[in-house]
């Protein structure tokens, strides 16, 4: 008996100094359809395995856009878009609450397939991906130095592709809606903002909007968000769009924001000052079609 003992507390013993398990950095949940484990953190390197979405995974490392995950007995890599981790998730609920309450530019729409991401940058960890096709409401707008240039400088788009869902995706592969109506006026500009103003009633082409639109030339400074603004007013006697007032040369940034002035719509622009940093707000009122600008109190 006391042989059998022994011998229990032997093999026992030596399951206890056996190898340890890496302690997990995080949890991982798979969202991508084909979840591939690979061998190195390399998308053309050996599949390990592939892991179906909702799979849980422990997350031991993070280098770039890659993860080292474990998954049962197979260790290897995962593209950061594969999946989903803890800390990640609360991020991403902590910035959606944040951007309940911006009010969007304008609505836009993938030209392509796109990363979804948690914060403007290249290898900012990505929440998902958006389809080419997706619409998305577009609230803010931001440059930052593109990885490996002096001088060149990435463009990023604050989205929101359902309300309660915030992030990032790259300005290059977003195009800008322009509302249909007014869409044969816009003479190659981009329509970065587009905001109603008014709407009235025509008793032939029915309910009409009135729009105050923020007009970016192409090759524009990328720090700033529109160079132009200009007004469309309906003419009712003719039954079409007339420019009832346009300036050019700004260096407009977002918001671009609208509302009453008693019973006159009024819009709020804002330029970007030499500093490259602060902004200045400009204010303009609507009297019938005729638009004038507001002093600034000195």
């Amino acid at each position: 008996m006391k042989i059998l003992v022994s011998l229990v507390f032997l093999l026992l013993a030596a399951g206890a100094c056996g190898p340890q398990l890496e302690p997990a950095i995080d949890e991982g949940t798979v969202v991508a359809r084909y979840g591939t484990v690979r061998i190195k953190n390399s998308s053309t390197s050996r599949t390990l395995t592939v892991l179906e979405p909702g799979d849980k995974v422990d997350v031991l490392e993070r280098q770039d856009n890659w993860y080292r995950i474990r998954s049962g007995d197979v260790e290897g890599w995962m593209e950061e878009s594969a999946l989903i981790t803890k800390s990640i998730e609360a991020r991403i609920k902590e910035m959606a609450g944040a951007a309940q309450g911006l009010v969007p530019q304008n609505t836009a729409v993938l030209r392509e397939d796109a990363n979804f991401r948690l914060e403007p940058g290249r290898t900012s960890p990505v929440i998902r991906k958006l389809r080419e096709g997706t619409r998305v409401e577009v609230v803010d707008r931001v440059t930052i130095p593109r990885p490996g240039s002096d001088t060149l400088l990435d463009v990023w788009l604050h989205v929101r592709p359902a309300p309660t869902e915030a992030g990032w995706v790259f300005a290059n592969l977003v195009e800008f809606d322009v509302p249909p109506e007014i869409a044969q006026y816009t003479e190659g500009f981009t329509y970065s903002a587009v905001k109603p103003l008014n709407q009235i009633e025509d008793p032939i082409a029915g309910s009409i909007r009135w729009y105050v639109v923020g007009e970016r030339s192409p090759r524009l400074d990328p720090r700033l968000d529109f160079d132009g603004v200009r007004v469309f007013t309906w003419n009712l006697r003719k039954h079409r769009y007339e420019t009832a007032f346009r300036t050019k040369g700004l260096r407009g940034v977002y918001p671009m924001e609208v509302g009453q002035d008693g019973v006159n719509p009024m819009f709020r622009i804002y330029e970007l000052l030499p500093d490259g940093k602060s902004k200045q707000a400009r204010e303009f009122v609507m009297n019938g079609v005729i638009v004038r600008e507001r002093k600034r109190d000195t």
